[in-house]
C-alpha cells in the first residue's frame, strides 16, 4: 500500500495538472498571454491535427496564441470534460474531451468538439507543464462564427 505522503502527493499532482488544462481554456478565451504561455515548457509542441498545424517551442506557441481569436473581439469558450490523468513521476499523460462554444449570428452553438491528448512534465520550479498538445478536432459547424 501506498504511504499516506505518495497518496497526498499524487492528488496535488493531479489538481495541480488540472489547473495547467484549466488555464489554457480561460487564457485563449480572454487573453491571458502569460498565464497561457506559463503552461508550456520551452521546448513544447502544440499540434492543430485539423489545420495541419505544429508549433514548436515556446516562441512558435506565442506566435499561435497571438493569432488566436480573443475577448472581448470575439467571444467564445473552451470546454473541457473528464480528463483521464496517468501520472508516471515527473510525466503525466491526459486525455479528455472538449468542445468550443461560440457567438453565431443566430446564437451560440458548439462550434467545434473533439479530444485534447497531453504529455505534461513537472519542472525544475515543480509546476506542471506541456510538453506536448495534440488538439484532435473531431467535427466543426460549417458556418462561420458572427
Amino acid at each position: 500500500m501506498k504511504t499516506l505522503e505518495a497518496r497526498v502527493q499524487r492528488l496535488e499532482d493531479e489538481r495541480d495538472i488540472l489547473g495547467v488544462l484549466y488555464t489554457y481554456g480561460h487564457a485563449i478565451d480572454y487573453n491571458y498571454e502569460q498565464e497561457f504561455l506559463d503552461c508550456w515548457t520551452e521546448d513544447a509542441r502544440l499540434v492543430y491535427c485539423a489545420l495541419d498545424q505544429t508549433h514548436q517551442g515556446r516562441e512558435a506557441i506565442a506566435r499561435a496564441f497571438r493569432e488566436h481569436t480573443h475577448a472581448p473581439e470575439a467571444y467564445h469558450k473552451h470546454f473541457l470534460a473528464e480528463p483521464r490523468i496517468r501520472i508516471d513521476g515527473d510525466r503525466a499523460t491526459v486525455e479528455s474531451m472538449y468542445a468550443r462554444l461560440d457567438r453565431f449570428a443566430d446564437g451560440p452553438k458548439v462550434r467545434s468538439f473533439g479530444r485534447y491528448v497531453d504529455v505534461l512534465v513537472r519542472c525544475a520550479d515543480g509546476r506542471w507543464r506541456f510538453k506536448e498538445r495534440l488538439a484532435q478536432r473531431e467535427t466543426q459547424h460549417a458556418q462561420g462564427a458572427a
